[in-house]
């Protein structure tokens, strides 16, 4: 299991190479294991787009709640 920080490390790295098409590469990615059926890989790639979805929240919406 890779450790939560370093999925956000790489959610950032990927952040700052594609900027605003970070998510669309990180799902890229994802489609790619899914096609060769490596289920590991995909779980990484939708951790990494998951974490890059929470640091593209805006900083003032990220500490309110729903309900």
């Amino acid at each position: 299991m890779i450790p939560e920080i370093d999925i956000y490390r790489s959610a950032r790295v990927l952040m700052d190479q594609y900027g605003g098409g970070a998510l669309l590469e990180a799902m890229n990615r994802l489609e790619k294991y899914r096609l060769i059926g490596n289920s590991n890989g995909m779980n990484v790639w939708r951790r990494i787009a998951d974490a890059i979805e929470t640091l593209q929240i805006p900083a003032h919406l990220s500490t309110q709640t729903t309900h």
